[in-house]
């Protein structure tokens, strides 16, 4: 069993046209070496780089027993640490004195069975990770866009690493793709790592995506209400409030079950 880790800047094609291809590979080069550094310093395997997108996997020996899903999420959150800091320093990096754009990045996370090997043709290998989980976290990471998130894991995952993070559960989905739902869970903060508003945002919201699985919408907008009063730019409440809205007016099977279907990657 191993965590498969997946991300992808942002709107990266967005910095491609405000930046020259010299400063834009002098970003790419400064995030990806520091991100590369804090994924080995939790243990973590650097599958690929792909454009701006990472690829990580955490599995045994590197990872000890079943730690290999909390070395990833807290590997995540020291990057998204990280990415704040970079984004202080964009002005420095970038040569840009104003205008300066958003540097966001998306991140997904999925533990299952894999085939770990060398994989290729004669000219051409690779070591890396192949299976189920590896296009799950490829979704969960997209799947940021949905939820105006940062880093999603599956039930998998924030199972193993619970007593090492912070979470919420956001949403059981089924992703692009793929039949069978997932229950998806965002990750906040290290262990003992949440504000008392960050609390406050995880109860309520915990209450709100009670009442709205049993189709309680009066209780669920008003939760996920309270929710935005706590912390107005949370993604999940202000999503999950449309959402409510939405199905209000709507005619729902005996047997709906809350499950949501993404349809983008």
């Amino acid at each position: 069993m191993a965590t498969v880790f997946f991300s992808d800047i942002k709107g990266f094609s967005g910095l491609g046209e405000l930046l020259t291809a010299t400063t834009l590979v002098k970003l790419l080069n400064t995030y990806f070496s520091e991100m590369t550094t804090l994924i080995h310093a939790r243990n973590g395997i650097i599958d690929k780089l792909i454009g701006d997108g990472l690829m990580a996997f955490w599995t045994a020996p590197f990872s000890r027993g079943e730690s290999h899903a909390a070395d990833a999420c807290l590997a995540a959150l020291a990057q998204q640490r990280a990415i704040g800091e970079l984004q202080q320093r964009l002005s420095d990096i970038l040569g840009l004195r104003r205008e300066l754009p958003e540097f966001r990045v998306r991140m997904g996370l999925a533990t299952g069975d894999l085939v770990v090997g060398t994989i290729g043709a004669p000219t051409a290998r690779s070591f890396t990770v192949i299976g189920d989980t590896v296009n799950l976290a490829s979704r969960l990471e997209g799947a940021n866009n949905a939820y105006e998130t940062s880093i999603l894991v599956d039930g998998e995952t924030f199972q193993l690493a619970q007593n090492d993070i912070e979470g919420r559960e956001l949403d059981i989905i089924t992703v692009f793709g793929k039949v069978e739902p997932v229950r998806v869970y965002e990750i906040m903060a290290p262990a003992g790592g949440l504000s008392d508003a960050e609390q406050e945002l995880r109860r309520l919201f915990a209450e709100g995506l009670a009442a709205y699985r049993a189709r309680d919408w009066d209780l669920s907008e008003q939760r996920f209400a309270q929710c935005l009063a706590v912390m107005p730019a949370d993604g999940p409440a202000t999503v999950f409030r449309r959402r409510c809205e939405f199905l209000r007016g709507k005619t729902l099977p005996a047997d709906w079950d809350g499950v949501w279907q993404l349809t983008d990657k």
